[in-house]
């Protein structure tokens, strides 16, 4: 049996989880190749005009999934206690259905960790009947995508890169490697501190920042005249340390993620500039970025949001991109005399 996976969305960071899961079932899964120009026109003729950029990815996604036997999407609502999920992961798989290519079946299945566990591995056995597989068939795939899963998560910190993980997982997923937890965490060598490049941290959606093509690869360019930082270089122990001055807590699971690093890098003073990455249209980034670009404006920092949609050009990218970095490197070789905020400073303003 092959399940097709779409390399879109909930990929980016729940694809170790069902690849262990699957893997342990004997289903091959197959996912569909990187964006390309033919996937993004596909998926803007399958969804409605005011659906976000990352939903109108994975429409065109789905429709590249064409010789399998079904189609996975699982409806993502929480993945940890007290939180949920972008309501964009709730709404599937049924915004969608007019993109799966017809005669394909949907396979889908609710994980809702704010339920327990109990329940989620009740909703996995239900699951499991459609694939033909028992109670202790599922118990054990639900193990081994839990050891996937947090293997993955604990890969990340300085130097971690997401396209080298998701290789190694691929791999095992096709049977080119052993089923080793060793190889799902390849070394990756560990930013050096004494570079005299810029340092500058891009922060966003996983499935923006790591979307080479939705992004106009907004990450290769940067990485060409910076050091990059991540969401991921940051550990879940100084994310939750850098939410703990919010007033409220923040109850999506992305925009904890992104908050948490974020303030962590605006606080940085290794940390040149900050980077925010969004979609047109995205609700819990018009919360999220405003908080954080007041932080910034407190501690001086310079940074800049760049908003993307289907419409988005590599001109002007490439121009607010080169005018940002001239910028930082600027105001880093006059930092008393250049603010980022516009107001005239003297040489020791920035040390507040």
């Amino acid at each position: 049996m092959k399940i097709g996976f779409p390399r879109a969305l909930f990929y980016y960071d729940y694809f170790p989880f069902w690849a262990g899961f699957f893997h342990s079932l004997d289903i091959k899964v197959v996912t569909s190749p990187p964006t390309h120009r033919q996937i993004m026109e596909q998926g803007l003729k399958k969804v409605s005009d005011d659906t976000c950029l990352p939903l109108k990815i994975l429409a065109g996604h789905i429709q590249a999934l064409d010789k399998v036997d079904a189609i996975f999407l699982p409806r993502m609502v929480s993945v940890e206690a007290d939180t949920y999920n972008c309501p964009k992961f709730l709404g599937i798989p049924e915004s969608l259905f007019t993109a799966v290519p017809a005669g394909i079946p949907v396979l889908t299945v609710t994980l809702n960790w704010r339920k327990g566990r109990r329940q989620i591995l009740k909703d996995l056995q239900v699951f499991g009947l459609q694939l033909g597989k028992g109670k202790a068939d599922i118990q054990k795939a639900f193990t081994l995508g839990q050891e996937w899963q947090k293997q993955y998560q604990d890969s990340s910190g300085a130097g971690w890169d997401f396209e080298e993980t998701i290789r190694e997982i691929e791999k095992v997923t096709k049977g080119l490697t052993k089923p080793q937890m060793s190889t799902l965490t390849p070394s990756i060598p560990k930013v050096q501190d004494t570079t005299d490049r810029l340092r500058i941290a891009l922060v966003g959606h996983s499935y923006l920042t790591h979307e080479a093509y939705g992004s106009q690869n907004l990450l290769g360019r940067l990485r060409k005249k910076a050091e990059v930082d991540l969401v991921q270089h940051v550990k879940q122990e100084e994310v939750d340390t850098n939410l703990l001055g919010l007033r409220k807590k923040l109850f999506w699971n992305h925009a904890k993620q992104i908050f948490g690093a974020g303030n962590k890098f605006v606080r940085d003073p290794k940390i040149d500039g900050v980077i925010y990455l969004s979609c047109f249209g995205c609700g819990t980034d018009s919360m999220v970025q405003e908080l954080l670009a007041r932080y910034a404006r407190e501690q001086h920092k310079p940074y800049m949001m760049i908003t993307l949609d289907e419409h988005s050009g590599e001109a002007g990218l490439v121009t607010r991109l080169e005018a940002f970095i001239d910028m930082v490197e600027r105001r880093k070789v006059h930092e008393g005399y250049v603010s980022a905020y516009g107001e005239c400073l003297d040489r020791d303003s920035n040390a507040l």
